[in-house]
């Protein structure tokens, strides 16, 4: 589980049980991050954003990494609905940059190794 983690609210009244489903929801970033752990403390930020002119609500999270620094966001008329798809931006975000670290790394083996040639 990701130890710094905070949760911010704005414009609405703190929320047990939103706090809550956030929280269960960033268990599945955790597991993308096992690796990561291990080097450093990671840090979350989620912000929960409430309009009070109009039912448009939105979620922005910030994840900081020693390889990565990411940021993810989304807008809709459920907040429900609005974490579980910023959370779900995130994870591809992560598996995107993980793949590129992948590439980049496999990259640079085969350049040394053509030098070394």
């Amino acid at each position: 589980m990701l130890r710094n983690v905070k949760i911010s609210f704005h414009n609405m009244a703190h929320s047990e049980p939103m706090e809550s489903h956030t929280l269960q929801k960033l268990e599945k970033i955790s597991e993308f991050l096992k690796n990561e752990e291990n080097l450093t403390p990671l840090f979350a930020e989620f912000w929960l954003k409430s309009n009070k002119q109009h039912p448009h609500h939105e979620a922005e999270f910030h994840l900081r990494t020693p390889r990565f620094d990411l940021h993810a966001h989304d807008a809709g008329t459920d907040m429900y609905i609005v974490i579980d798809n910023t959370i779900d931006k995130m994870i591809a975000l992560i598996k995107k940059e993980k793949e590129m670290q992948r590439d980049r790394n496999r990259r640079a083996e085969t350049e040394k190794k053509k030098f070394n040639s």
